[in-house]
C-alpha cells in the first residue's frame, strides 16, 4: 500500500507542496501523519501489511532545510526541528501497529539505514533504482541492507538523465541483473530476514502503461533467471584467487544467456501469452477500455 504523501489527495485541506510529514506546519503533518496511520490500518487488516512511506520533502534548493537535523531524533516533531528530525518524529507513530513500513527517502542508503534502525524492527528501506545518483553501485547497497537485515524491497524502474522512471531494464539491464545477482544469493543463502517486496515504479508518458508493466515484469523475470544461471562456486574460486577477469567473464556470461524460451515456456504453461505486448494489442483491449473509461481532463503534475 502506497500512502502518496508527496502529493495532494483529493478531500485533503491541506498542501503538500512544501513537504508532508516534515513540514514546518504542525496541521500539514498532523494530516500526513493520520493519513499514513489511515493506510496502515488498512494494511493490517487487509493481512500481512506492507506499507510505503514516502513524504515529498520540499528540500528542492540550498537553505531549503537543514541537512544536520537528522541527528536529533525526538519523540515529537516539535515545530522548531530541522526537517529531517521533524519526519522521523512523525513516523515514530506508526511504529504502535503491526506493519512493515517500507521507507523511502531521496538520500543516501547510510541516511536511508540509520532512519529505519532508529525506527524500530518494522521499518527497512526501499530501494528506488533512480534515486540515485549516477554511477553509484546499487548492488552494493542492496547488499549492505541485506547483511544488515534492512532491505525493504524494490521500486524497479530505470534512469537516463534523473529520476526518469522509464522501464525497467531499459538503459542499465546489466545493472539490473547485478542486482538481481545479490538477490538470488540471498535467496539461495537464506539470509536472515530476507523478504523484499518488489513493485515497479514507472512513468509511462509516452507508452502504453500496461505495455510497459508487461515489459517490465518480463525484465525482471529475465534478470532473476539469468542470476539463477551463474556458477556460484566457481565465482567464488575466482574471486578467492582475485582473478577479476574470470569473474566478470562468468557474470557476463550468464548475464548474455538467452533464457528468451525459458520464459516463453513458463508464461504458456501459466496460460498466458508467450508474446503478451502482441496479444495485448490484437486484442483490442486498449480502445474497450479507453470508451469505458474516457480521460477525466484532470491534470497532474508528473514526478521528476
Amino acid at each position: 500500500m502506497n500512502s502518496n504523501t508527496f502529493e495532494d489527495q483529493a478531500g485533503q485541506p491541506l498542501s503538500y507542496k512544501f513537504g508532508s510529514l516534515s513540514h514546518t506546519d504542525p496541521g500539514v503533518r498532523r494530516q500526513a501523519v493520520e493519513h499514513n496511520l489511515e493506510c496502515l490500518e488498512v494494511g493490517v487488516k487487509l493481512g500481512p501489511a506492507r506499507t510505503r512511506c514516502g513524504s515529498g520533502t520540499a528540500a528542492t534548493s540550498p537553505g531549503r532545510s537543514t541537512p544536520q537535523g537528522a541527528r536529533a531524533l525526538p519523540r515529537e516533531p516539535a515545530p522548531d526541528l530541522p526537517r529531517p528530525a521533524r519526519e522521523l518524529a512523525s513516523l515514530h507513530r506508526a511504529q504502535a501497529l503491526r506493519a512493515r513500513l517500507l521507507l523511502h527517502r531521496d538520500h543516501d542508503w547510510g541516511v536511508s539505514y540509520y532512519c529505519v534502525r532508529e525506527l524500530g524492527e518494522r521499518a527497512f528501506s526501499l530501494v528506488d533504482l533512480g534515486h540515485h545518483a549516477p554511477n553509484v553501485n546499487i548492488e552494493m547497497i542492496v547488499a549492505r541492507l541485506i547483511q544488515f537485515g534492512k532491505l525493504a524491497g524494490f521500486h524497479f524502474n530505470d534512469s537516463k538523465y534523473g529520476d526518469d522512471d522509464l522501464d525497467a531494464g531499459s538503459i542499465k539491464p546489466f545493472q539490473l541483473f547485478l542486482i538481481f545477482n545479490e538477490l538470488v544469493d540471498a535467496e539461495l543463502e537464506k539470509a536472515p530476514g530476507f523478504d523484499p517486496a518488489y513493485m515497479l515504479d514507472q512513468s509511462h508518458n509516452v507508452t502504453d502503461p500496461l505495455e510497459s508493466l508487461m515489459t517490465s515484469a518480463a525484465e525482471l523475470v529475465r534478470a532473476y533467471v539469468q542470476a539463477h544461471v551463474v556458477d556460484r562456486a566457481q565465482l567464488a574460486e575466482h574471486q578467492s584467487r582475485n582473478d577479476a577477469i574470470l569473474a566478470l567473464q562468468l557474470l557476463k556470461r550468464a548475464f548474455q544467456t538467452d533464457v528468451e524460451p525459458i520464459l516463453a515456456m513458463a508464461r504458456h504453461r501459466a496460460g498466458g501469452a508467450i508474446d503478451p505486448v502482441g496479444v495485448y494489442r490484437a486484442s483490442g483491449y486498449r480502445s474497450r477500455a479507453a470508451e469505458k473509461r474516457p480521460a477525466s481532463g484532470r491534470v497532474r503534475a508528473g514526478i521528476v
